[in-house]
């Protein structure tokens, strides 16, 4: 995903000393202004991350380590690295267990654990340049076969660090479901310091607010989170690929506008699966999941209908707008809480559900879900994507549309 403040992300912190100077009382505050003196201490400060990413980067394309590896040794390298990271979240969480336990923890045991723990990570952290650099040539390779390379070479070029994620703060006004804003923090936070960092911003501002964990950020080398399983692995890397892909032509430039951004994350959605899939059937081909299997017989109804994530999702947008438009906002909220607490029963550990919620998590529309049944959007896209010939045929047609009228157009609608 790309967001707003990546692009102003270098004055974040001037913004917030210029806030520090200015009167408690003062009315003409911005909110991101206001924002920042509220999050002060818990934000994620992407210079500094940038500037030891591509010291390394540098480092690395001058020794160039995979080019004296055959294919089956960077695979076998990948996997290193990904068996040391799960040993490192078993260390982790054992040190979580030891230190939330029913019983005082016992100070020798947490050092011992925490010893492990540094240890594993320290395992970890020694691989992981090698596997980056391995995964960027390896999809690489992917791209180049679907025509979306110049001279052999992605463009853009391929440029990942697997890191661990900073979280999202979005925010969207109370009386309806948009995006107002986001604000990047720390990636420590536990769920308990989420829920503090939202009622505080949700009394301050009389907002909704949300704090969501990130899976990658399409920043240049693109931030992947450090998945241990291949198949969402190579997913978000492709996704996010897709972003710096899109950022050359207006749907990348113009990703702030609410329609253009839903769009743009929707192409994402199904282009980093497709690649993804072809990614595991090219190199990892024991790790590709089974195809959908269409042409299998139709299995009997059950006595009582599944519970469907996505339908029950969109059908819950659906009322909440409804509400919303009707100016019944305490009743929308109630309603939401209420569904979220059927979602909870049914197995979807959904820690919050409101407007912001669904303002973030509505623009992912490769899916039913979210984006809410009366969706206009994500199903065009959907049928753009089936009637492209290929994945660069897709590409090169999406990336000139940023909005609705555009998607009409393009499928040959009448214009409404």
């Amino acid at each position: 995903m790309r967001v707003r403040w990546l692009r102003s992300g270098l004055g974040l912190g001037l913004v917030a000393l210029l806030a520090l100077s200015l009167p408690a009382s003062e009315p003409s505050r911005s909110l991101e202004t206001r924002l920042a003196l509220l999050l002060q201490g818990e934000s994620f400060y992407f210079p500094e991350w940038a500037l030891r990413a591509w010291g390394e980067k540098i480092l690395l394309s001058v020794a160039n380590p995979q080019a004296f590896l055959d294919d089956e040794t960077q695979r076998r390298a990948v996997r290193r690295y990904l068996q040391r990271l799960a040993e490192a979240r078993e260390a982790a969480a054992a040190l979580e267990r030891e230190v939330s336990g029913p019983t005082p923890p016992d100070p020798g045991a947490i050092a011992a654990l925490r010893r492990q723990w540094e240890e594993a990570r320290g395992r970890a952290q020694a691989l992981r340049p090698l596997a980056e650099a391995i995964l960027s040539d390896q999809l690489g390779v992917i791209l180049a076969q679907e025509g979306l390379a110049l001279l052999g070479q992605p463009i853009p070029p391929v440029q990942i660090r697997l890191t661990a994620m900073p979280n999202l703060m979005v925010l969207s006004p109370r009386e309806r479901i948009a995006l107002t804003t986001s604000f990047p923090l720390r990636a420590d936070l536990t769920a308990d310091e989420m829920d503090r960092l939202e009622r505080r911003v949700d009394g301050q501002l009389n907002l909704s607010s949300l704090v969501v964990p990130l899976g990658g950020l399409a920043f240049y080398p693109a931030m992947i989170m450090e998945a241990t399983g291949l198949p969402e692995l190579t997913e978000i890397i492709a996704h996010e690929w897709t972003h710096h892909w899109l950022f050359m032509g207006p749907l990348g430039w113009f990703y702030d506008r609410p329609e253009a951004r839903t769009i743009n994350e929707t192409v994402a959605d199904l282009a980093g699966k497709a690649l993804g899939r072809a990614w595991l059937a090219r190199f990892y081909p024991e790790d590709l999941p089974p195809p959908p299997a269409d042409a299998a017989p139709a299995p009997a109804p059950p006595e009582r209908p599944a519970f469907d994530f996505g339908r029950e999702l969109a059908k819950t947008r659906t009322v909440a707008e409804r509400l919303l438009a009707r100016g019944e906002v305490r009743r929308a909220e109630l309603y939401m809480e209420a569904r979220r607490r059927v979602f909870v029963a049914h197995g979807y550990a959904l820690r919050k559900l409101n407007q912001a919620y669904f303002a973030f998590y509505g623009a992912y529309a490769a899916e039913e879900g979210a984006a809410g049944a009366e969706d206009p959007i994500g199903p065009r896209v959907r049928r753009l994507w089936a009637q492209s010939p290929s994945l660069r045929a897709f590409l090169f047609r999406v990336l000139f549309i940023t909005d609705l009228t555009g998607l009409r157009r393009a499928l040959g609608e009448s214009p409404q």
